[in-house]
C-alpha cells in the first residue's frame, strides 16, 4: 500500500496570515519511518536503493515510494523504458590517435584488448607474442573488458570519405570497411592521368576527359554489340561499372572496383555470359556457337592488361571469326547480380 507522505502541520492559521499554497507540499518521508543510507537524489525526490547496497540516479518517474518492512523502499518501475526512450547524444572528441593503437605494433587496438597493472595496453596478438608479459615493465597482461566497449564506441568518417562515402566506422575496423567500401577509389589508365575517383566518378571521366565509349546495361538483359578494343558498361544508373575487353587473346567482363566482394547475407556478386558465332563448317553447314558463363571478377584499373590479369577465365575467339564491315566482332553478353547468404567467392583487387 502506497504510504501517504504528506505531512500536517499541527499549527492552525488562517487564510489571512497563511494563505493555501498555489501547490501540493513536497512528498516527504514520515518521521516513523528509518531511511538509512545511502540517500540519492532524483529529480526534488529523495530515494534510496533497495538494501542500501547500490547507487542509481532516477527521474522521478521511475521511483515509487512504498512502505514495506517498516522501511521506505525505492522500486524501480519504468527505469528500463525511459533509458530506451532517452535520445542518443553523440559529441565529437579530439585527442591523441597514437591512444587507440596498439604501443607494441602501432596498428589499430583491436578486443580483446590487454593492459598490465602500470596500464600498458597491448593488442590481442602482441600480448601472445610477449607471453602475457609487458616488455615495458614485465608486468603480467590481464584482459581489459572496459577497453574492449570505449574502442567499439569510436567511430571515424570512412577513409574513402573524399570519395564520396558517408559511412561512418568503428575506428579499429576502419580498414577492413575499406577493403569492401563501393567508393574505394580507381585509377585512370590513360598515360600521364593520375585521376584518382570511386566507379561512378571515372566512368564520368573516362567518358568526357578520355571520349571511352559507354553503354548502358540492365542486368539479366541481353546485350548485342559489335566492337574491337574497350569499352565501359554502366549499370545502377551508373553506381556500378564494368569493362569489355574484346581483343586478340579473347573476350573479357571485370567489375572495375578496388573492393573485394563482401560476405553475409546481403553480399552480391556477378556473372556474365559471352557468346560469339562461330565460322560456318563447310563440310556440314553447321554454325558453332562460342560461350563463356563465368564469375565476374574485378580490377581497381580499367585496362586491357589489368583484366586479363585479374583472374578467372576468358572467351578465346578464333581469328576466323567473320568480322562485319566496320571491323570487330560480333558478341552478345548478359551481365547478372546475385546475391546469396552463403560466402562468396572474392576477388582479386
Amino acid at each position: 500500500m502506497v504510504a501517504d507522505l504528506r505531512q500536517k502541520s499541527s499549527a492552525v492559521c488562517t487564510p489571512i496570515c497563511c494563505p493555501e499554497p498555489p501547490h501540493p507540499p513536497p512528498l516527504l518521508p514520515p518521521p516513523s519511518s528509518r531511511i538509512p543510507l545511502p540517500l540519492l537524489c532524483a529529480g526534488n525526490t529523495m530515494v534510496r536503493t533497495r538494501g542500501g547496497k547500490e547507487n542509481w540516479v532516477l527521474p522521478p518517474d521511475a521511483v515509487q515510494l512504498k512502505e514495506e518492512d517498516g522501511e521506505t523502499a525505492a522500486t524501480v518501475m519504468v527505469a528500463t523504458a525511459a533509458a530506451a526512450a532517452a535520445p542518443r547524444v553523440e559529441i565529437v572528441v579530439d585527442f591523441d590517435k597514437s591512444l587507440l593503437d596498439c604501443p607494441l605494433c602501432s596498428l589499430p587496438l583491436k578486443p580483446p584488448v590487454f593492459q598490465c597493472p602500470a596500464k600498458h595496453a597491448a593488442c590481442g596478438p602482441c600480448a601472445a607474442n610477449q607471453a602475457n608479459q609487458c616488455p615495458a615493465c614485465d608486468g603480467a597482461y590481464e584482459r581489459d573488458e572496459g577497453a574492449d566497449r570505449y574502442l567499439l564506441a569510436v567511430r571515424v568518417p570512412c577513409p574513402n570519405q573524399a570519395y564520396g562515402c558517408g559511412s561512418s566506422v568503428v575506428y579499429c575496423m576502419a580498414g577492413d570497411h575499406r577493403l569492401v567500401c563501393p567508393h574505394a577509389p580507381c585509377r585512370c589508365p590513360e598515360a600521364g592521368c593520375g585521376f584518382l575517383g570511386a566507379p561512378p566518378a571515372l566512368r564520368l571521366h573516362l567518358a568526357e576527359r578520355h571520349a571511352w565509349p559507354v553503354t548502358d546495361i540492365a542486368y539479366g538483359s541481353v546485350l548485342e554489340i559489335q566492337m574491337q578494343g574497350r569499352r565501359l558498361l554502366s549499370a545502377e544508373g551508373g553506381l556500378r561499372l564494368f569493362l569489355l575487353v574484346a581483343s586478340e587473346r579473347g573476350v573479357k567482363v571485370v567489375r572495375v572496383s578496388a573492393a573485394v566482394d563482401e560476405d553475409g547475407p546481403s553480399a552480391s556478386w556477378y556473372r556474365c555470359k559471352v557468346w560469339v558465332h562461330a565460322p560456318v563448317d563447310t563440310d556440314t553447314g553447321h554454325m558453332d556457337v562460342l560461350m563463356l558463363d563465368a564469375k565476374v571478377e574485378s580490377c581497381a584499373v580499367p585496362s586491357e592488361e589489368a583484366a586479363m590479369s585479374a583472374g578467372g577465365r576468358y572467351l578465346p575467339v578464333p581469328s576466323d571469326v567473320p568480322a562485319p564491315d566496320g571491323g570487330g566482332i560480333v558478341l552478345r553478353l548478359r551481365i547478372d547480380k546475385q546475391v546469396t547468404a552463403s560466402r562468396s567467392p572474392r576477388s582479386r583487387a
